[in-house]
C-alpha cells in the first residue's frame, strides 16, 4: 500500500480505538468472507466492532492510544474487537464462540493499561461483568432486610399455626360436651 493509503488506515484504526480503554486482538487466519459476516454480525448484536488490520499500522495505533506493548501480541491476519462493555465482555463472548468456531484465536488484550496473552483474555472472561456485579451488589444490600425478615416472619407463622390449632380444639371440646 502507498504511504497516503497506509496513513488513512493509521488514522482510522486510532480513531476507531478513541475512547477504547480495551480492547481484544484475534487471529483470522483461514477465515472466509462468509465466516468474517458471520462473527461481525455477532459481535455487532453484542455492541462490539472488529476491524480486520496490517500488524504494523495496528501496532503504531495501539502505540498512539498508549496501549504500549499490545502490538507484540500481533501475529499473522489479526482483529482488533473493541467496543460495547469492555474488555471483560469481549471476553466472555470470544472464549464462548471459542467452541462453535476452531479457526478463533486470541492472541491476547489490553485492559486496565495492562497488556494480557490468551490465558489472560480467558481468565478476564470469568470475572463477573457488569450485570452480574450489580447483582451482586444488590443482593448485598437487600440480603440482610430479606433474612431479617424471613427471621421475623417464621415465628408469626409458627404463632398464627398454634393459635388456629388451639381454636380448633376448643371448638371440637365445646361441640363435644
Amino acid at each position: 500500500m502507498s504511504k497516503s493509503m497506509n496513513a488513512a488506515m493509521l488514522d482510522v484504526v486510532v480513531k476507531d480505538l478513541d475512547g477504547c480503554d480495551s480492547c481484544i486482538v484475534i487471529g483470522c487466519e483461514g477465515w472466509t468472507s462468509s465466516e468474517t459476516v458471520t462473527i461481525r454480525a455477532k459481535l455487532r448484536e453484542k455492541g462490539f466492532r472488529m476491524r480486520v488490520v496490517k500488524n504494523t499500522l495496528a501496532g503504531v495505533a495501539f502505540d498512539r492510544r498508549k496501549m504500549v506493548g499490545l502490538g507484540a501480541r500481533l501475529s499473522g491476519p489479526s482483529a482488533v474487537v473493541y467496543g460495547g462493555e469492555g474488555a471483560i465482555a469481549i471476553a466472555k463472548h470470544l472464549v464462548a464462540s471459542l467452541k462453535a468456531n476452531k479457526k478463533l484465536k486470541i492472541h491476547g488484550g489490553y485492559s486496565e493499561g495492562e497488556v494480557l496473552d490468551n490465558a489472560g483474555v480467558t481468565a478476564l472472561s470469568k470475572v463477573p461483568g457488569r450485570v452480574e456485579l450489580l447483582g451482586m451488589t444488590l443482593h448485598g444490600m437487600f440480603g440482610a432486610v430479606s433474612g431479617m425478615s424471613a427471621n421475623l416472619d417464621g415465628p408469626l407463622t409458627e404463632m398464627h399455626g398454634l393459635l388456629e390449632a388451639l381454636v380448633k380444639q376448643k371448638e371440637s371440646a365445646e361441640g363435644g360436651a
